[in-house]
């Protein structure tokens, strides 16, 4: 399956640029992150040519028996050719992949994951086949 995967979280005044780095590569392990900035903004960022990045998250979200709730959302921010979810900054440090709605984004900020490919739809059902 031909993707990109990109990875971004948007990094806050009072977070360590190598705590959530950290983080992240506990979530996708096979990505090489980078700190860039825009103007007063900053972001860590990292972006893969391969399915593969995805597969902790795959794991993760099998392992902890939320692949239908995970589908679900997936899909509310989906469509065409793009994936597109959040996932929580603090359940990513300890390694936990945890799907969030518009009505649940901390303050503190959160990740953004985008995978584009030629079918969205193929995407979410590889990432939560049951």
């Amino acid at each position: 399956m031909k993707v990109r995967v990109r990875v971004v979280a948007e990094l806050r005044s009072t977070e360590d640029p190598e705590k959530v780095t950290r983080a992240l590569s506990k979530l996708f392990p096979s990505l090489r992150f980078e700190l860039k900035s825009f103007g007063q903004r900053q972001v860590i960022e990292g972006e893969s040519d391969q399915i593969g990045a995805l597969s902790y998250l795959k794991e993760n979200l099998r392992r902890r028996k939320v692949r239908a709730a995970a589908e679900r959302i997936m899909r509310s921010f989906s469509g065409g050719n793009l994936v597109h979810f959040m996932l929580s900054k603090q359940a990513a440090y300890v390694g936990t992949a945890s799907l969030l709605e518009l009505d649940e984004l901390p303050e503190i900020g959160w990740i953004d994951v985008f995978v584009e490919a030629e079918d969205a739809e193929e995407v979410i059902r590889w990432l939560t086949e049951r």
